[in-house]
């Protein structure tokens, strides 16, 4: 299901990065392992002040996703910063990297990417997050760094967009609370990488 394209833009949206790390001591040693799948983004998402009807129909939205059991897709709600919305992978690169050389970017531009954008591989739900601010080369080329590693492999010229969250509920109940004294309100939930 797609969140509806009229509540996107947030209030308060506070997105996590969320690494399932073990941490083992024993004696003088440590030792660390990441087990399952090793990251997941957390949504806690506030809408703007709604009316109660505009309410409604979101909470009927959250309400049919059944709790925990349906996914939904939601566009990131942190406006995008880099000069380019849409280029591509330079060259394949196999699942564990984190730099990836890209293409497509307008030529000597400085910030063409930047730190902090979110980004999704054409056909993969996986989201990811650009680290470093790049600039491009006169051919529009750049190495861009992202978190977390790849989780599978990306091949040449595979599309690179805007970043599009694909997500699930963290509860199973949802609820709807409007006062009679508020006539506008916001709706808060969570939401975590499906």
């Amino acid at each position: 299901m797609q969140f509806p394209n009229d509540f996107i833009q947030a209030r308060d949206c506070l997105i996590t990065s969320k690494t399932f790390t073990e941490v083992t001591e024993y004696g003088m040693n440590t030792q660390v392992a990441k087990r399952g799948n090793p990251h997941k983004w957390l949504l806690d998402f506030t809408t703007r002040l709604l009316t109660d009807l505009r309410s409604r129909e979101l909470s009927a939205f959250l309400d049919g996703l059944d709790g925990r059991y349906e996914t939904f897709t939601l566009p990131c709600p942190l406006p995008f910063l880099g000069v380019s919305r849409s280029f591509s992978v330079g060259n394949g690169v196999y699942a564990g990297s984190n730099t990836i050389e890209v293409k497509g970017l307008p030529a000597n531009t400085v910030l063409a990417l930047v730190a902090g954008d979110f980004i999704n591989f054409n056909n993969h739900t996986k989201t990811y997050k650009i680290l470093k601010n790049v600039t491009s080369n006169v051919s529009g080329h750049a190495f861009m760094t992202i978190h977390p590693r790849l989780q599978t492999w990306v091949s040449t010229n595979e599309l690179i967009v805007e970043g599009v969250f694909s997500l699930r509920m963290t509860k199973d109940t949802s609820g709807l609370s409007l006062s009679g004294s508020k006539s506008h309100t916001p709706i808060k939930f969570s939401a975590i990488e499906a």
